[in-house]
């Protein structure tokens, strides 16, 4: 398989924000793919949480499961670049995503850095979540249930 180069990653509607879609949009020039967690996914997370007395893990935990599954779908990128969503947390989301990812082999270069307004995964990410066009996947609870389980907290949740 032959690997594809540089791309970046931006998020659309923050994680936080539950009464809004969040889109995770992966892009460069050439090709894009992105994801959709609806807001109702987001609430029941954000309670899975909540009743397990963790509240302050859901945001970053939910946000690095999206990052997962749409790092997954994309495994022969060479290097992505996460969009700076959460200032001074990008070791701690790092460390999250690759114990989500780490069963897989080939996985691109992970970096962080501020991608802007004018690159694709922003354009598009943001076309999707204003809903000009589809993402090309809505992901599910149980989907991102089974990315979050892989981690130390995951595994401590009840009723998940």
């Amino acid at each position: 398989m032959a690997r594809k180069g540089q791309f970046q990653i931006d998020q659309s509607g923050k994680i936080e924000q539950t009464d809004k879609d969040t889109v995770l949009c992966l892009a460069n020039e050439e090709e894009w793919d992105a994801i959709l967690i609806k807001a109702k996914t987001k609430r029941q997370l954000q309670e899975i949480f909540r009743l397990n007395k963790q509240p302050r893990n859901y945001v970053l935990f939910v946000f690095c499961a999206g990052l997962a599954v749409l790092i997954k779908r994309n495994l022969d990128k060479d290097t992505i670049t996460i969009d700076r969503e959460y200032f001074g947390k990008e070791a701690v989301i790092k460390e999250i995503l690759l114990g989500m990812i780490k069963e897989n082999k080939r996985r691109p270069e992970i970096l962080f850095g501020n991608i802007g307004r004018r690159v694709q995964a922003h354009l598009k990410g943001y076309k999707i979540y204003i809903r000009k066009i589809q993402a090309k996947k809505t992901i599910s609870r149980v989907e991102l249930l089974k990315e979050i389980k892989k981690t130390e907290v995951g595994k401590r949740l009840k009723n998940a």
